[in-house]
């Protein structure tokens, strides 16, 4: 069986730390195996201020498998996530007063691509080679409408199958509390301001 680490994360911050990921996240990530859930059903939602506005792109998704005794990963992949809205999303995580909720999901050909990559850690696993996978959801960008923001509170989701339900892995955590100032600075150096309407 994979060892497996399902986090939503921001740049540098791991966002399923120690009293921050909820019962039920936990859960959800132990029995998420990432090597055989279809890429087009996996579904994530991200929780920001309703200051701050994700597009396609803002976020990626990546999977990597790292052998046992090595540091780096033998294979790391990242795959852009494209914003899900309207119709297209059924039953999203209701936002709290303040909140935007953000649901991506992968576009067909990154969809593709991620079953290529699954595929090569089996092979890895099937021949003996141990290691732990990792599937990690990650915020590289976005936009505020306030202005560089003071805190960044975050909460974050995840589904696996269409008909499934957003099992919030995360609870709300300012982020940029958490984060040393080199990582705080390439943070707050990746969010734009919002043009105007």
């Amino acid at each position: 069986m994979i060892k497996s680490l399902v986090s939503l994360i921001l740049p540098v911050l791991l966002l399923g730390a120690c009293g921050t990921i909820t019962p039920r996240g936990l859960l959800t990530a132990l029995r998420l195996d990432p090597l055989h859930t279809d890429p087009a059903h996996l579904s994530a939602a991200i929780g920001l201020p309703d200051t701050m506005r994700l597009g396609d792109g803002d976020a990626v998704l990546a999977m990597g498998y790292t052998v046992d005794g090595e540091t780096d990963p033998h294979i790391l992949e990242r795959f852009s996530l494209m914003l899900v809205t309207g119709d297209e999303v059924a039953d999203p995580p209701v936002p709290t007063p303040g909140e935007a909720i953000f649901v991506t999901a992968l576009a067909l050909p990154a969809a593709a691509r991620l079953r290529r990559t699954q595929a090569a850690i089996l092979a890895l696993r099937e021949s003996g080679i141990e290691g732990t996978g990792t599937l990690a959801i990650r915020v590289t960008g976005g936009c505020s409408s306030a202005g560089p923001p003071v805190t960044l509170p975050v909460r974050t989701f995840l589904r696996t199958a269409p008909d499934g339900e957003f099992v919030q892995l995360t609870r709300r955590r300012d982020v940029l509390a958490l984060l040393d100032e080199a990582a705080r600075a390439a943070l707050l150096a990746g969010i734009d301001d919002c043009p105007d309407p």
